[in-house]
C-alpha cells in the first residue's frame, strides 16, 4: 500500500473511520503537527468534523534523534518505551534533558499554530491523527492529553502503522484505527508515501488558514 500523499491518506482514513465517529459527542479531530495536519485537513472535509491540533513531540536517542524512545505531551508528561530506554542505557538525567528540549519546541509550536490555546474537549469525541506511527508514543501522548482535558471518548487514527504497535496503542484508547497495518520488518512511515516531504511551518499555517475558510478549524 503506497499513498500518493498525506491528503490521499486522509481521505482513505476518513472512509475507514466514518462508522466509528460519535456524532453525539461533538467530535473533533486533533492533528499532530506537522505531518498529521494535511491528513486531518482531508479527513475534516470528508467527515465534516472540525480540526484543532495536539502538539506532542517524539523523544529521540541522543545519537539518533529519528529513533524514538518515547514522547512528551503539552503538559510535560513523559511516555517512555522502557525496553528501549533500558537497552540504550539512558539515565534519568539524559531523559529529562531531552524532554525539556522537546517541551520547549512544543511551546514554540503552540505560539505559532495555537496562539489562543487548545479547544475545549470536555465530554467530546477526540480523534488524534498523525500521518503514521512507528512506536506510537507521540499518538499515545496526544490521546492521554485529550483524556485529561475531559474528552469522554478518544480515538487514535493513522493511515499506516506497524502491526506490533496495534496492541500497544489499542490498550490506551477507546478505539484505534489504522488503515494499513504493516508487517514490514524495517518499518518507516515514509516508505508508504510517494510524497513524504517535511512540511514547513508556513505549509501548516496555510492548511489552518484553509480550514478556517471552510469553517473547519476550531478556535480555543
Amino acid at each position: 500500500m503506497i499513498f500518493k500523499d498525506r491528503e490521499e491518506a486522509g481521505r482513505l482514513l476518513a472512509q475507514a473511520l466514518k462508522e466509528n465517529i460519535r456524532k453525539d459527542l461533538n467530535p473533533i479531530i486533533l492533528a499532530i503537527p506537522r505531518g498529521g495536519v494535511p491528513v486531518a485537513y482531508a479527513m475534516a472535509q470528508e467527515l465534516s468534523i472540525p480540526v484543532s491540533l495536539v502538539i506532542t513531540r517524539k523523544l529521540g536517542l541522543p545519537w539518533n534523534e529519528e529513533a524514538g524512545f518515547g514522547a512528551i505531551d503539552p503538559e510535560g508528561r513523559i511516555y517512555l518505551d522502557e525496553e528501549i530506554v533500558g537497552h540504550a542505557k539512558l539515565d534519568s538525567s539524559t531523559v529529562s534533558k531531552i524532554a525539556q528540549r522537546e517541551l520547549q519546541k512544543i511551546r514554540e509550536r503552540e505560539e505559532t499554530f495555537l496562539p489562543k490555546g487548545y479547544p475545549n474537549l470536555k465530554d467530546r469525541h477526540a480523534v488524534v491523527v498523525d500521518d503514521g506511527v512507528a512506536t506510537g508514543y507521540t499518538a499515545i501522548a496526544g490521546a492521554e492529553f485529550a483524556k485529561r482535558k475531559g474528552a469522554s471518548c478518544v480515538t487514535v487514527a493513522v493511515p499506516v502503522c506497524p502491526e506490533d504497535s496495534v496492541k500497544r496503542i489499542s490498550e490506551t484508547v477507546d478505539d484505534f484505527v489504522c488503515y494499513h497495518p504493516s508487517r514490514e520488518m524495517n518499518f518507516a512511515v515514509g516508505l508508504f508515501y510517494q510524497d513524504f516531504h517535511q512540511l514547513s511551518d508556513d505549509e501548516v499555517l496555510e492548511y489552518i488558514f484553509r480550514l478556517k475558510e471552510k469553517g473547519l478549524f476550531e478556535p480555543s
